[in-house]
């Protein structure tokens, strides 16, 4: 259990529906930075590197607690998953977050915001095979980077920095044989081309 009080404010904590090394992440409501419950540490955000004051707490189960403290109320939250833990908000807040795009160690960020909106055009052989946008990747890109997170596909380990991390298709499915070629044109983005060998 940590003080909420950091720099004479006091902070108000969500639960940021991640999981990181295992561990639960909060989030503060005030600046959206991210922090590790285990630790009491910000990761992200403008509080990165803050740590909160360890204060020395009990475990025990909630029929003791209740006994004991007859008028504890609960936090209400929105189920997700089986589970009624309050959830982050802040992956619709997305002011400075983006994609970042690095070509030969020159960086590009495209903000998140548009990134559901952006379009995708998908040519097979150099015949349009269909479009698509962000949006098709469960609504948004982040959302199915949150599912892959809640799902455990990532055997446990969690997200880590520079892990690369592919949020699903955008555009329909091509099938490429041998001797194909398969160009995903992301307009401002950039293009992807594959040719397939035997």
């Amino acid at each position: 259990m940590y003080d909420r009080r950091l720099d004479g404010k006091t902070l108000r904590f969500g639960h940021a529906g991640i999981l990181m090394d295992d561990s639960f992440v909060m989030y503060d409501h005030g600046t959206d930075s991210l922090w590790v419950h285990v630790t009491g540490t910000a990761y992200f955000g403008p509080l990165k590197g803050k740590r909160l004051k360890f204060i020395p707490s009990t475990v025990t189960t909630w029929e003791a607690w209740k006994q004991r403290f007859p008028q504890t109320r609960v936090l209400p939250g929105t189920p997700r998953h089986g589970s009624t833990l309050g959830t982050y908000d802040g992956m619709r807040k997305t002011r400075g977050l983006g994609l970042a795009v690095v070509v030969r160690f020159k960086a590009k960020l495209y903000p998140l915001d548009v990134l559901a909106a952006h379009p995708v055009i998908l040519f097979h052989n150099g015949t349009e095979a269909g479009r698509g946008s962000g949006a098709n990747a469960l609504g948004h890109p982040l959302n199915a980077l949150a599912w892959l997170a809640d799902q455990g596909v990532l055997g446990g380990r969690g997200l880590k920095a520079g892990d690369l991390v592919t949020t699903g298709l955008v555009t329909p499915f091509v099938y490429a044989e041998p001797g194909d070629q398969v160009r995903a044109d992301f307009g401002a983005l950039g293009e992807v081309e594959l040719r397939f060998s035997e």
